[in-house]
């Protein structure tokens, strides 16, 4: 393998994208609005009882430094629980305190650094992969797999013994389909198919498999049916990558109805600005979010 052309740094990623000036642009506006809001409403926002779903990609070497002081910070204002006590704590209306549960998407190899931060913290993380890209040491086959599926440069994917060293360190493992196609596109038959491929590898690999995060994570890239299927076949949660929050309501909900939101975190952001979407979420978080959208009735 051409080791030499994995990206192995953020700031690689960053030269090979457009649109600095807007980039820019919106760091400034963060700036002014995250000042605003530590001003004004900080304190209040923080001690609202709820659980925040946090979850990232990659966490490059270059991200590292960032990512340790982004979560001692977050130690120190949310209790750490697993993604599994998470979505029994909302099903059960146990929400009694600030929570973050964290979760990471695609198996990306640098995993094992952001693994190895968490642990520091005693910080559980629930790791969705695609079975179809773990263990991928041909060069081509990355290549194709992170242009076509992930859209990003060649990066070195997680292999099975780092995914079951993972697991012996208490996090969680979770199904994100089998090769990262986007459910929406697959008829239903397709969807079924590849679910069970998926869930069928990574129980002979991992053992029970209780929670699913459909790829791409907008609303439109999932399916009614499909998120019935999801818990038909047992599943525990069925997670999206829309921003937001979770609050109790006045008692427990049914986990079939409940449509897991969650904040993607890029750890080469500012720590001020991360808080600011946080701490948006929670103040405009709202119990009837927990459930599917109205557009999948």
């Amino acid at each position: 393998m051409k080791e030499n052309l994995l990206i192995d740094t953020y700031a690689q990623i960053k030269d090979k994208q457009n649109g600095k000036a807007r980039s820019y642009m919106r760091s400034l506006a963060l700036n002014v609005l995250s000042l605003k809001q530590e001003l004004f409403d900080a304190k209040v926002i923080l001690e609202r009882p709820r659980i925040q779903f946090l979850y990232f990609h990659h966490i490059f070497k270059d991200e590292a430094e960032n990512f340790d002081k982004l979560v001692s910070y977050l130690s120190k204002h949310y209790t750490f629980i697993s993604h599994s006590e998470a979505v029994n704590r909302l099903v059960c209306d146990t929400i009694d305190k600030p929570y973050i549960a964290w979760s990471s998407d695609d198996g990306i190899e640098n995993n094992i650094l952001a693994a190895k931060i968490l642990n520091k913290y005693g910080a559980s993380c629930c790791f969705y992969i695609n079975p179809a890209s773990v263990g991928l040491t041909n060069f081509s086959e990355i290549k194709e797999f992170c242009k076509t599926k992930l859209e990003m440069p060649p990066v070195a994917f997680l292999n099975w013994k780092q995914v079951e060293l993972l697991q012996k360190q208490g996090h969680e493992i979770g199904n994100h389909t089998f090769k990262h196609d986007k459910v929406s596109d697959l008829t239903q038959n397709q969807f079924e198919s590849d679910f069970m491929k998926a869930h069928e590898e990574l129980v002979r690999r991992c053992g029970h498999i209780k929670h699913f995060a459909y790829t791409y994570g907008k609303y439109e890239d999932f399916t009614k049916e499909a998120f019935d299927y999801v818990y038909n076949k047992g599943y525990a949660s069925c997670t999206t990558a829309v921003r937001g929050c979770h609050i109790n309501g006045n008692g427990p909900l049914q986990k079939n109805t409940i449509l897991l939101r969650r904040d993607q975190i890029i750890a080469d952001w500012k720590i001020d600005h991360i808080k600011y979407f946080l701490m948006e979420n929670a103040k405009n978080a709202d119990f009837a979010t927990n459930f599917i959208p109205k557009s999948y009735l």
